[in-house]
Order: structure tokens, then C-alpha cells, then sequence
């Protein structure tokens, strides 16, 4: 038997207003999550770029990771890195110090 078998009318009604809210809730739960996969899919497509980027760039450069780095150049710049703004809702990313 159905679940529905012996309600009255206005019952049936009620139910189905329900059933409908609660339909509408969920398609717009599944918008709100195709929007944020494809903002983050858009997201990934920027960090690939700049990782390929970044990429050919050190590969362009001449020795390197042929030898240590100098501890003149470490006290100058105690990050070790430069901080590079990629995204606001990513934030940043920062290569980490060398420490000994």
C-alpha cells in the first residue's frame, strides 16, 4: 500500500506542496554546487597555467640546483622566497625557506 492511501485531500495537498519545496531546495543545492565546481575548475585551469609557466621559466635557467645555496644570500632574504598573489580565494603561494 501507499503511504499516501487514506489521507484526506487536504493532507495529499500538503504533501505534495512539501514534496515540491523540498525538490525545489535540493535543485538549488545542485546549482549552488555546479557553480562552485566550475569556479574551481576555472581555479585549477589558472594554477595550471602558472605552474607551466613557472615550469618553463626554471627550466630556462642556467645551474640550476647545482650548487648549495649561499648563506649571504639566505640572511639577506630569510624567506627564501617571494610571495606571489595568484587568486583571492585562494590566497598565496609562498615557496618555503631553506633552514639548515
Amino acid at each position: 500500500m501507499s503511504t499516501f492511501d487514506g489521507l484526506s485531500r487536504e493532507e495529499l495537498m500538503q504533501k505534495v506542496v512539501e514534496l515540491q519545496t523540498g525538490l525545489a531546495e535540493l535543485s538549488e543545492k545542485v546549482d549552488t554546487v555546479k557553480g562552485e565546481n566550475t569556479q574551481l575548475r576555472e581555479e585549477n585551469n589558472v594554477l595550471k597555467d602558472y605552474l607551466n609557466n613557472l615550469m618553463a621559466k626554471v627550466g630556462k635557467m642556467p645551474n640550476l640546483g647545482t650548487t648549495a645555496p649561499s648563506k649571504v644570500m639566505l640572511q639577506q632574504n630569510p624567506d627564501g622566497a617571494q610571495s606571489v598573489k595568484v587568486n583571492d580565494h585562494i590566497g598565496e603561494l609562498t615557496a618555503p625557506a631553506v633552514d639548515d
